[in-house]
């Protein structure tokens, strides 16, 4: 007997960045994978035209509320209840308090709780920190009231379990994937090449960075490294302009290499698999990753990655990036250095990124997503 699910997709699209993807990702998955479970997948106002659902099986509604908002906390258990569902899954633990039925929820990393000092906000510090306050008690609930809690990773598997005393049984790790980044042969026209490059303002050679600029992200380490890399690089930083990555431009503008750095804004997908192929490497600096999809998507399109030994990357990459210590301006410099100046290095790291990036799929991760909502449905716990 089909049963009612419900998916709270208004993280989805880009706007909602690594979580949007995830959303995406399975959704699309999703319908293709479950033809007999009914899903009503819940969006705001700005995403519900992007997502286009092609099962009918599954029915956009309403839920105008941005996260992390009281509104959420209001709104959200009115509309869920409505639709009286068997199962809701939350894609990040901003869980209305007040809904009293049965819910997964995904943990993609615990940065908000490991990075909350004052560098990590552009607000006014009483009011970040009781938004950090509120974001805690929600943590706590979530991860206690959640039937099963979704993870990117054993690094955070293990994290949440010695921060948080969740018990790990209680976790299921369902690595993401880059398959849609995934070209057997990846050789754009010359033309195309021009176009995209041209249309960005971008001259190669050039590094590229991809992510927000958030204080974690360590992009202020990477542009103080930049100064101690052959002048002619520039580096592409795709992502949004907002007051952190100002912050990042004035300190650009204090080292002198204000002029290396482009920043392109939010950049779709076709055009970023140009950016990829074209890049002397992808950088990768972060403090704090729950996956780290960024180096798998540059993996699966021939361009090497040089990333920080921190949290889930080792992990998740394995032996297929250039390792750098992330606290060292030097060493980031150093293996960047490396990379741009030996062709074997760059070949060798291509060659190991293009396995790597094989052993993940969003089908799969899916698919297991799929068996537990299944379980937990069938067994009524």
């Amino acid at each position: 007997m089909s049963k009612r699910i419900g998916i709270d997709a208004r993280f989805f699209g880009p706007e909602g960045t690594g979580i949007g993807r995830y959303l995406e990702k399975l959704l699309e998955n999703l319908e293709v994978l479950d033809t007999e479970n009914e899903y009503f997948v819940f969006l705001r106002k700005s995403n519900f035209p992007l997502y286009n659902p092609k099962n009918p099986n599954f029915t956009k509604i309403m839920a105008d509320a941005h996260w992390y908002s009281l509104k959420e906390q209001v709104i959200m258990p009115q509309v869920l209840l409505k639709e009286k569902l068997d199962l809701v899954h939350f894609p990040q633990v901003n869980i209305p308090l007040l809904y009293p039925k049965k819910f997964v929820v995904t943990l993609h990393d615990l940065t908000k709780i490991n990075f909350k000092d004052k560098a990590a906000t552009t607000r006014a510090l009483p009011i970040y920190l009781a938004k950090h306050l509120a974001f805690s008690i929600t943590l706590r609930q979530a991860l206690n009231r959640a039937e099963k809690i979704f993870v990117p990773s054993n690094f955070v598997k293990n994290e949440i379990a010695k921060q948080l005393g969740v018990k790990k049984e209680k976790m299921v790790v369902t690595y993401e994937g880059a398959d849609d980044f995934w070209e057997e042969k990846f050789e754009p026209s010359a033309g195309r090449v021009s176009e995209v490059l041209g249309k960005h303002s971008i001259q190669k050679p050039y590094l590229l960075y991809l992510g927000n600029a958030y204080h974690y992200k360590n992009l202020g380490r990477l542009i103080e490294a930049l100064a101690d890399v052959d002048p002619g690089v520039k580096l592409v930083c795709v992502t949004k302009r907002d007051a952190f990555l100002e912050r990042l431009l004035a300190q650009a503008e204090n080292v002198g290499i204000r002029n290396r750095l482009i920043i392109t804004g939010w950049v779709g997908d076709e055009d970023l698999k140009i950016l990829f192929n074209q890049a002397e490497a992808l950088v990768f600096p972060s403090l704090s990753e729950g996956f780290g999809l960024p180096g798998l998507e540059a993996m699966a399109l021939s361009c090497p990655v040089v990333a920080a030994n921190a949290t889930s990357l080792p992990e998740v990459y394995e032996d297929a990036a250039l390792f750098f210590d992330p606290n060292s301006t030097g060493d980031i410099a150093k293996k960047i250095n490396e990379v741009l100046g030996s062709q074997r290095l760059r070949l060798d790291l291509i060659k190991k990124g293009r396995e790597q990036v094989k052993k993940y799929s969003w089908k799969k991760m899916a698919q297991e997503t799929l068996k537990i909502y299944q379980r937990i449905i069938d067994s009524g716990h």
